[in-house]
């Protein structure tokens, strides 16, 4: 009897911890502390392509530029190494992955204050948007674990449309005909024949 009443005991406690388990494990991740991230710096292998290397150190300054930190945070300087380049398995045969180590360092102790490493895979393997597309990937996971602001696309500002002030109801103006100009004739003077009779307009020679 006190051996049944022990194993279901025992039974219930195990039970317990299991659920405790599934409760933990489905927690949602938590943000971790917010930094003043001052300088990032991308390292990675020789056998990652300078693309990527390239687009993580652009999207990641990006987003500590757009970022403002809180009052107080502490100062540090991030160091992102890429360790690992290679491509799924399965359905995502050909499709490029990373793994990468971030490290933030304190800038007052030199000492890291804080550091995870991820695995993250691409979109797509197209030629010519594999490389940006695991670039993108990589910063995301670090914009989310540093709790960086994802910078906004640049807003194209375009001159003001002019609005036209007559109604489809007025009435057409009316098309006035253009009037031909008639040429004017300059008379040519030695052509003109003068009369003396008609005042001053003639010639009057005194004398022979």
């Amino acid at each position: 009897m006190l051996a049944r009443i022990f194993r279901f005991s025992f039974a219930l406690l195990l039970l317990a911890a299991l659920a405790s388990c599934s409760i933990f494990q489905g927690r949602p991740i938590t943000r971790p502390l917010v930094y003043y991230v001052r300088e990032v710096t991308v390292m990675a292998d020789a056998g990652v392509p300078l693309g990527v290397i390239r687009g993580v150190d652009r999207r990641v300054s990006a987003a500590v530029a757009s970022t403002r930190p809180p009052a107080g945070a502490q100062r540090v300087a991030m160091l992102i190494r890429i360790e690992e380049i290679g491509t799924g398995f399965g359905a995502r045969r050909g499709i490029p992955n990373a793994r990468f180590t971030t490290t933030a360092v304190s800038l007052e102790t030199g000492e890291p204050v804080a550091e995870g490493t991820f695995n993250v895979s691409g979109t797509t393997d197209a030629p010519g948007m594999a490389e940006e597309s695991l670039a993108e990937e990589i910063s995301a996971r670090i914009r989310f674990a540093f709790s960086l602001v994802n910078p906004s696309l640049r807003k194209v500002v375009r001159p003001p449309r002019t609005m036209m002030t007559k109604f489809v109801s007025d009435p057409p103006e009316p098309v006035v005909p253009e009037v031909p100009v008639a040429p004017v004739v300059v008379p040519n003077p030695a052509a003109t024949r003068i009369n003396p009779e008609d005042g001053a307009s003639g010639t009057i020679r005194l004398g022979n």
